[in-house]
């Protein structure tokens, strides 16, 4: 499936509040398995030399799907304010791009 539009956004959290990332990360993801059928991927993966790094992997088949109905969801918003004003997020980067067909996804 080429055209898939995907985020990767690497994240560097503080130790202490890494419990409370990963609790509200499952609630969230769980939102979005239940109420975003048309989302492909929402994983949250950890880094195997950091423990304190993440990475973020969402598969959308348009950015149309990201922009609504995730990024309107109460339970995106709710998130996204918490992680951007707890101060719990030390370094964040990402990118967004389209999948080229080159290659493949098995899922």
């Amino acid at each position: 499936m080429s055209g898939v539009f995907c985020l990767y956004i690497r994240v560097k959290l503080k130790t202490d509040a890494i419990p409370e990332f990963l609790e509200r990360w499952g609630k969230l993801a769980s939102h979005v398995r239940a109420n975003e059928p048309e989302t492909l991927s929402y994983e949250l993966c950890r880094s195997d030399q950091n423990e304190d790094e993440f990475m973020i992997v969402e598969r959308y088949p348009s950015r149309a799907q990201l922009e609504d109905p995730h990024q309107t969801s109460e339970e995106f918003k709710a998130f996204k304010e918490w992680w951007t004003s707890s101060g719990v997020v030390l370094e964040k980067s990402g990118m967004s791009c389209v999948e080229t067909g080159v290659g493949y996804m098995s899922k």
